[in-house]
């Protein structure tokens, strides 16, 4: 048991092996003869069928591969066609909104274009404010993929919708990455066939499930590049442009207009009055507003006023000689009684 886990690492990479030797050009001869030798210390019976196996598979690929493709032999220097990616943005000003945007949709079935994605903003406010049509400005943007082969003149219709305000225009080149990716696909095929021969032929359990665990991994890496390599591909057949219509109005001067002298006149007249009456109702509303503090300050300084001026008669009385005290007393004394008889003969009158 501890042999045939031993044995299916080897097993894989002697697979891995395999593949790189087939696409350098290495025969699967001398490949089965360095496996079987490498498996001469621990490896049972039945390993050594597999490896004779493989290595006569490999010699039957590589054989039928070379009188097939003869050429791979003989020229491996071979012409690649560029894979461009083309790119273009470019804004475009108009006077007439609608019809420019339906002359640029036309323009799309003309070319065999197609619209990946697009936006449209009628210029108003994001509030929920009502405003004339006068105070909006439409924009349109979209993002169009366009066949390569056309990818010019659509660009040059584009430009003449209005008055061409930008224009950015690129060229990526993805030959490098489309090629190495294809490399690279070139070898998990020739080892995804490997395994699936591998695989019909395996008997024991539980190398299977070794192998299939394998040969799935191979698998997803195959669907990944080719998800990548078809990407390209459109990229490459069908290129980008990016265009944004804005609406613009034209701009008219209004002539210079020149008052008479009784307009003057009568502007500031109007404008000294509106000021004025500005000024008299500031003068207003500063009174009301300050108007319960004036006469909460007014109580205030009238009960000091009151309680200092008791102060002050309070100290004059203390200071007084008592003589000049009593006859303090006495006249006022006397000033009552006069008040009191005035009083008393007031009736009889």
């Amino acid at each position: 048991m501890n042999s045939k886990k031993a044995f299916i690492p080897l097993l894989l990479s002697s697979l891995l092996l395999t593949a790189c030797g087939s696409s350098n050009g290495s025969s699967g001869e001398s490949f089965a003869a360095e496996t079987s030798a490498s498996f001469d210390s621990g490896a049972a019976g039945e390993s050594y069928e597999l490896n004779d196996m493989i290595s006569e598979s490999s010699a039957a690929e590589e054989s039928g591969a070379a009188s097939e493709n003869p050429e791979n032999n003989t020229s491996p220097d071979v012409i690649k066609k560029e894979m461009l990616v083309y790119s273009c943005s470019m804004t475009v000003d108009v006077l007439d909104f609608d019809t420019a945007v339906n002359s640029f949709k036309s323009s799309l079935d003309t070319y065999g274009a197609f619209v990946e994605n697009e936006n449209y903003n009628d210029g108003g406010s994001d509030s929920r404010w009502q405003y004339s049509d006068d105070e909006k400005w439409q924009t349109y943007t979209a993002t169009v993929r366009v066949p390569s082969s056309d990818y010019d003149i659509f660009c040059e219709t584009a430009a003449q919708l209005g008055d061409l305000r930008s224009k950015n225009a690129s060229v990526q080149n993805m030959s490098r990455e489309y090629y190495d990716l294809s490399a690279t696909l070139e070898i998990y095929e020739t080892k995804e066939a490997r395994y699936m021969e591998l695989l019909s032929t395996i008997k024991d359990e539980e190398y299977a499930i070794a192998v299939e665990e394998e040969l799935t991994d191979i698998q997803i890496e195959i669907s990944k590049l080719k998800t990548r390599m078809n990407d390209i591909q459109t990229d490459v057949a069908y290129s980008y442009v990016y265009i944004t219509i804005n609406e613009v109005k034209e701009y008219q001067a209004e002539p210079v207009k020149k008052d008479t002298f009784f307009q003057r006149l009568s502007n500031t007249v109007s404008d000294a009055a509106s000021s004025f009456l500005d000024f008299m109702e500031t003068l207003l509303f500063i009174f009301i507003y300050i108007f319960p503090h004036l006469v909460i300050i007014g109580l205030v300084v009238f009960i000091i006023i009151k309680i200092v001026n008791r102060s002050k008669k309070h100290k004059a009385a203390k200071n007084t000689p008592e003589p000049a005290r009593e006859n303090t007393e006495n006249t006022e004394n006397t000033e009552n009684t006069e008040n009191t008889d005035d009083n008393a003969n007031k009736p009889n009158e």
